[in-house]
Parts: C-alpha cells; sequence; structure tokens
C-alpha cells in the first residue's frame, strides 16, 4: 500500500485555494478542508499560512529550474531549447494565472532572509539560460551578446508583472507561445548578411 504524501496534498490544496482567493482571505481552515486534513494536521506540516504560502513559491521556481535544465541538456538546438523554454513557461502561466498574481501582489510576504532563497533559484534559472545562449552563439543562430544580460532579459519577457495582459491578448495558447517566441528571437537571433 502506497503511504499517502499528506504534505504534497496540502500543498496541491494550498495552491487550489489561494488560486480561487487572494492571499489575505484565504484560512488555514479553508486549505485545510480542501487538503481533507485536520487543522491540527495542518500546522504539524506547516507553522504558518506564510511559511505554506513561501514553500508553494520555492516550489514553483524548482519546477521552472527543474524543466529548464532537463531542456538545457536535450541533443537539440539552441533555438529549440528556447522555444521549449518559452512553451512551457506560457503554459504554465496560463494553467497557474491566478496564483502567479498572488505570487506577484504579495511580495510583502518576501523577508530578506527569503528573497535570499528565491534570488538563489532565479540565480540558477539566470545560469540555464545563459548556457543556451552560449550553445546559440557558438551554432552562430544567436547574434554574440552578453549571454547573463541576455538571460535576465528573457526571464523578464517570460515572468513579466504584466503577463496577465498577455494571457488575455491572445486567447489561444499557441499564438501566446508564437508571440514570445518570435519577440525573443527577433532581438536574439543573428541576422543573415
Amino acid at each position: 500500500m502506497k503511504k499517502k504524501d499528506t504534505k504534497g496534498e496540502i500543498l496541491k490544496a494550498a495552491l487550489n485555494i489561494f488560486s480561487q482567493n487572494n492571499y489575505h482571505t484565504t484560512s488555514m481552515m479553508m486549505i485545510a478542508e480542501e487538503a481533507g486534513v485536520s487543522k491540527g494536521t495542518l500546522y504539524w506540516h506547516f507553522n504558518s499560512k506564510e511559511e505554506l504560502f513561501r514553500e508553494l513559491l520555492l516550489n514553483g521556481l524548482d519546477m521552472f529550474s527543474s524543466n529548464f535544465e532537463k531542456v538545457a541538456v536535450e541533443d537539440i538546438s539552441a533555438d529549440e531549447k528556447i522555444y521549449k523554454i518559452i512553451k512551457f513557461g506560457v503554459e504554465v502561466l496560463v494553467e497557474n494565472a491566478k496564483t502567479a498574481n498572488i505570487l506577484r501582489n504579495n511580495v510583502e510576504l518576501i523577508s530578506s532572509e527569503f528573497q535570499e532563497k528565491v534570488e538563489e533559484k532565479h540565480n540558477q534559472s539566470i545560469d540555464i539560460f545563459k548556457k543556451i545562449l552560449e550553445q546559440g552563439i557558438k551554432e552562430e543562430t544567436i547574434k554574440d551578446c552578453n549571454p547573463r544580460n541576455t538571460a535576465v532579459m528573457m526571464l523578464a519577457v517570460l515572468f513579466t508583472s504584466h503577463a496577465d495582459w498577455l494571457l488575455e491578448e491572445f486567447a489561444d495558447i499557441e499564438k501566446q507561445i508564437e508571440f514570445t517566441y518570435d519577440f525573443v528571437m527577433n532581438g536574439i537571433r543573428r541576422k543573415e548578411n
């Protein structure tokens, strides 16, 4: 018999509840009910709503880094890697648009200590993008640029605070992906003479 992943169930429930409500109107009781656990069990795993919220944020960042890393090591061109990463990013933003807004709109929950963890995760993603850009420069499909600065800009495009506008502007997810990919690639693609 498979052991129940109570903490995982709580995190899924919290993500669902936070995506339907904002942080301040979400209660630990609502999360406990959604997870099908007692409030005591919830507090056994998480000391506070803030701690639970922060773990959700770190898990989300880990999910992105892990996916980016998988794509980065594939035996495909840099252009294809960039497309796959953008596709993944847009799809996740579409699926979790409300949650992304909750995260962006509650930055006061990110203490300086926690901000360091977020920065560490963010830097991992930048390093992955940097390697992909370096590959593209070697393949001569991406113009010679500062790969780190370009990686930072690419992540800013993917995770802009205005991502919800992009999601509303293009109802078709494939159009969102193509628009974002074309926008990024028009800025970094090596031009033919």
